[in-house]
């Protein structure tokens, strides 16, 4: 796409807002632009990227300096994106996301060493509009104790997969980034954003060979696919997850046949990638039922539909979901050696917080995208079994004991859906809940995928947005912090810091 702006050397100084936060870095106040009082910024050009809500910014000055730009959105001065280049150059390239689509920005560029607003250049940008088809996210509650972070879903229509989106949203419910999947992979996929610029996406439905795990930039689309290290991706069949770790490697979920004598149903194996090396961990179902830990059966007998690994005790361990038999099983990593079962006929007392014994009942009745923390288990669970509701939970595992205490559930009314959902804490202690909706096949008819912040103690809904349509369905959300992603200072705090501290560069008082 063609410039969007070249600079406009009059115009005012833009409000910078209240907000902010940015960089480890020093103050203008302790830079020292080597006495110059002729660097400024002599131009300024601006380049839309791939999608509406980007820009590359490019700027030229007078001599070698560091340089910020800021640009606030002209319909509301509470937004402020900030962006710096650190190191001394006369021309700089600087790039921001996470703008609105269609709309305006004033924006100012000056040298960051200086202390105040002589060499400053103000310019404007105009982004374009979004692509008709993208789905809206109603909101439908807000509270001021809400957090912030950015929410993440993946988007395709209902039991029609030839698209499959993947969506960043403000907490108004605002566009803020978007991609899209291979969408041969089908809707049940994870996708997430792990910091860098760098989101993973992986899983499907059915299993296939597309739903291997792949890595998008922010900026420049997909920058890497684990086919490039597994031999054999196009006989795999990744389905409903796979994920990139901490340490930089990738998880995968792929379906694999167990045999035994006479019969031959569906498992699950994951793979450990390391990029450029190839798999490092492999663990394949047909050990559990060799070794007597899992049960024959026939078809998809367990429906593995979650994966991840967690250390515990200086030990990594690989965690999996089960739906069919409500139970999550650990597998040490690398040994593979079987750890336990979570579930009804596992290896787990259940116990309120008091102490005293829970039915099995109160084990979860299918489960969709949990999270695993320590010794904490956070799980979405379907009540797929005659519970007749969805719920939360959260189990403290005590593997010393074989003790699993039920912390604490929440639930609302008609909130039922027998498949897809997630789960995942919050910064600041908040859980997010994803309840998936495919209108085709859902038990609550008429019902619309829905993602709500809850908070646990008090048991508060504290926000909650829906896609508009009816047959827009989501297999999980996510989220993303505004210190992580994109430079808006109304989402992070340490952002609003750093403004605060470059008002005399761009010329505020």
């Amino acid at each position: 796409m063609g410039p969007l702006w070249i600079l406009a050397c009059s115009g005012s100084t833009p409000s910078l807002g209240t907000d902010i936060d940015a960089p480890d870095d020093t103050s203008p106040a302790s830079q020292d632009c080597q006495g110059d009082p002729d660097l400024a910024v002599t131009e300024v050009t601006t380049q839309s990227l791939r999608r509406a809500h980007e820009v590359e910014i490019s700027t030229q000055l007078t001599a070698p300096a560091p340089v910020a730009v800021a640009c606030t959105l002209a319909s509301d001065p509470e937004e402020v994106h900030l962006v710096e280049a650190t190191d001394p150059a006369t021309s700089h390239q600087l790039r921001l996301s996470g703008l609105l689509a269609n709309s305006d920005y004033d924006c100012v560029a000056a040298p960051s060493c200086q202390g105040s607003g002589e060499g400053a250049a103000p310019f404007t940008l105009s982004t374009p509009r979004l692509a008709p088809d993208l789905p809206v996210l109603e909101v439908l509650l807000d509270e001021p104790a809400a957090s912030l972070d950015y929410v993440l879903m993946n988007q395709s229509r209902d039991c029609n997969w030839s698209r499959q989106h993947l969506m960043v949203y403000d907490r108004a419910g605002r566009v803020r980034w978007h991609d899209e999947a291979d969408a041969r992979s089908g809707p049940s996929l994870e996708f997430r954003y792990h910091g860098d610029d760098t989101f993973a996406w992986g899983g499907g439905w059915t299993p296939n060979a597309f739903g291997r795990p792949r890595l998008i930039d922010l900026y420049d689309g997909e920058i890497y696919d684990s086919a490039d290290d597994l031999p054999d991706t196009e006989t795999s069949a990744f389905h409903h997850d796979g994920k990139w770790l901490p340490d930089g490697s990738l998880l995968t979920l792929e379906e694999t046949p167990v045999k035994t004598p006479g019969a031959q149903f569906q498992g699950f194996s994951i793979r450990r990638i390391v990029q450029g090396q190839g798999v490092d961990f492999h663990y394949d179902s047909q050990r559990a039922v060799d070794e007597g830990h899992l049960p024959e059966g026939d078809g998809d007998a367990w429906h593995a539909n979650w994966v991840d690994v967690d250390t515990v005790d200086g030990e990594q361990v690989a965690y999996v979901s089960l739906c069919f038999l409500g139970s999550t099983v650990a597998i040490d990593v690398p040994s593979g050696r079987w750890r336990w079962s979570f579930g009804p006929g596992g290896d787990f007392t259940l116990v309120d917080s008091e102490g005293a014994a829970l039915p099995d009942q109160e084990f979860p009745q299918c489960q969709h995208g949990l999270a695993k923390q320590g010794d904490r288990l956070l799980v979405y669970d379907n009540g797929a079994w005659g519970r007749g509701h969805s719920r939360v939970t959260e189990y403290q595992l005590d593997e010393t004991t074989m003790t699993a205490t039920l912390l604490w559930t929440w639930t609302e009314p008609d909130w039922f859906e027998t498949t897809l959902g997630s789960v995942d804490w919050l910064p600041d202690g908040h859980v997010l809940v994803g309840m998936g909706h495919a209108e085709c096949f859902s038990s609550n008819r008429g019902d619309h995928t829905t993602v709500v912040e809850i908070d646990p103690t008090s048991q508060q809904k504290l926000w909650e947005g829906r896609y508009a349509e009816i047959d827009h369905m989501a297999y999980r959300a996510d989220f993303a912090t505004g210190c992580e992603l994109f430079h808006d200072t109304a989402t992070c705090p340490d952002l609003q810091q750093r403004l605060e501290q470059l008002r005399p560069v761009f010329g505020a008082p």
